[in-house]
């Protein structure tokens, strides 16, 4: 495994490479970073070089610009690709913030996605109420950082509360990721990569790339028949349920399995979201 610091439009990006063979993107769900991908490294990396990507504001990462949104992460996604010299198109695997990356991607930037695999990925722009939940969560991070309480809530939300009584290793982890980034990057992702979460709908008929699309069957904040809907606008997309609670939780507690869908989406990826009619 190499590591190293890249500039991009959104500041400096740390970056890790793991693996050998065609190359694959991995972007994490926010308010934690690319540790959260440890279970699902080693078992992806024998067949893929994996691009592993912390976001802006997150992990080693350097603070974003005050406003940015998910078309300038793609921008500087694709700035990663360019000086690492990646040329032919990735396999893009994104949890949660990371699926809305490799999504716009795919529909801005076709011939950069061999294929897509979001978990966990909502796909329309936080309602009224929604955002009315969330707003003191974001002041209550501007004004206290991540607090225990808050940091707590924030990993339940992630998790599960299941997860969290079974794994408390992981679920230390987690918390450690939301609290070792840096301050000021944290609420400004959360600001415009949450809050300013823009409805992804209207890309979705424009999705070429193959996608597979993994929906937590637990997940409070992600009903499945949102991504139900959401592949049927889509040209070559299908969606795949996992028995699952919170944004992050599956690519811990559901690593084996969902490495198994992975692998088996990378080696058919047409085949697999575009099955024969009856």
């Amino acid at each position: 495994m190499t590591s190293e610091m890249i500039d991009t439009t959104l500041g400096r990006l740390n970056v890790e490479i793991d693996g050998d063979g065609p190359p694959a993107v991995l972007w994490h769900s926010l308010f934690v970073d690319s540790a959260t991908w440890f279970q699902l490294r080693p078992l992806l990396s024998g067949t893929r070089r994996l691009i592993v990507i912390d976001g802006p504001g997150h992990g080693r990462s350097s603070v974003p610009p005050a406003t940015f949104n998910v078309e300038g992460c793609t921008r500087a996604a694709a700035e990663v690709l360019d000086a690492l010299g990646v040329r032919e198109p990735v396999d893009w695997v994104g949890n949660a913030w990371g699926g809305h990356v490799g999504l716009t991607l795919a529909a801005i930037s076709p011939d950069r996605c061999r294929s897509v695999v979001t978990v966990a990925t909502p796909v329309r722009g936080l309602n009224g109420r929604e955002r009315l939940t969330i707003v003191p969560t974001v002041w209550a991070y501007r004004l206290l950082g991540a607090a225990p309480p808050l940091a707590n809530g924030v990993a339940r939300a992630l998790l599960g509360r299941a997860f969290m009584q079974q794994r408390p290793d992981e679920t230390a982890m987690v918390v450690k990721s939301f609290r070792g980034a840096p301050r000021s990057g944290m609420y400004r992702a959360m600001v415009n990569v949450m809050l300013r979460r823009t409805d992804l709908n209207p890309l979705l008929p424009d999705i070429k790339s193959p996608t597979l699309m993994v929906v937590p069957t637990a997940d409070p904040m992600l009903p499945a028949e949102q991504i139900h809907q959401a592949v049927a606008e889509m040209p070559s997309a299908t969606a795949v349920e996992i028995d699952a609670e919170g944004h992050v939780a599956p690519i811990m507690a559901n690593a084996d399995e969902l490495a198994g869908i992975i692998t088996e989406f990378w080696q058919d990826p047409e085949g697999v979201a575009c099955p024969p009619a009856d």
